[in-house]
């Protein structure tokens, strides 16, 4: 007699930025072992590797590339996915730094959503002449721009991010694409930014959409707040 087959019920969601809907299945043990180890690891490329695969494993109907989608749509997508797996109510311990006493909280996933900043743009004007347009970070991009050097990883992730650079304006405007260009000749254009332009490219990614959720705690009479941002923040209780 074989064994069993288990089913599983099925949950859709809209991805935030492209308005697409997926479907998903909860993630099962299988699943929980690979999250486990990536958390194990403490290396953001083994958490990157795990999170796609999880997800491979569990979408099951939408246009969703994996490859090229944001970060804070898939770290979106990946905690909808926790909260229907496991449960939706997360529970955190932590020292509070001002007074050193330990604190317990709980947070309900379904409240977390992503956060957009007033103002921002993918759009950077260099000078009078020169625009640069952004695209977000995606998975693979993290993946490839691991490093313990702080400096390096600013750099690789601005080249990264850079999509077009337009030059004039109108029907006479030049449109170069970043990834036709040779590593040197990208290279050569990031050294030649200003302190001003390597600022404004910055607060691109300072002020980009991101997953984030803030919950207040009580701590004797006094009322304070502990922000979550981005997807490792959320961890603790996976």
């Amino acid at each position: 007699m074989a064994l069993p087959i288990l089913t599983h019920p099925t949950f859709d969601l809209t991805v935030p930025t492209t308005g697409n809907k997926v479907l998903y299945r909860p993630f099962l043990v299988k699943e929980e072992k690979i999250l486990l180890l990536a958390q194990q690891s403490n290396k953001i490329a083994d958490l990157v590797r795990a999170v796609k695969q999880i997800l491979n494993n569990c979408l099951i109907e939408g246009e969703v590339n994996l490859e090229t989608i944001s970060t804070f749509d898939i770290e979106y997508i990946f905690l909808k996915l926790r909260a229907n797996s496991v449960n939706d109510d997360a529970k955190f311990k932590f020292t509070d730094t001002e007074t050193d006493k330990e604190v317990n909280i709980e947070l309900d996933l379904n409240d977390v959503e992503i956060v957009h900043t007033d103002g921002h743009t993918n759009i950077i004007k260099l000078n009078d002449d020169v625009t640069l347009e952004m695209k977000y970070p995606n998975y693979s991009t993290l993946a490839d721009v691991d490093s313990p050097e702080i400096v390096k990883v600013t750099f690789d992730m601005i080249k990264a991010c850079v999509d077009k650079i337009l030059v004039g304006e109108g029907e006479d405007q030049e449109v170069h694409e970043f990834k036709d260009y040779s590593t040197k000749e990208v290279d050569d254009f990031i050294d030649s930014l200003t302190t001003q332009n390597f600022t404004n490219v910055q607060e691109f990614f300072d002020t980009m959409p991101k997953l984030q959720h803030e919950v207040e705690y009580k701590v004797g009479k006094k009322t304070k707040t502990r922000k979550f941002v981005g997807l490792a923040d959320f961890f603790p209780s996976a």
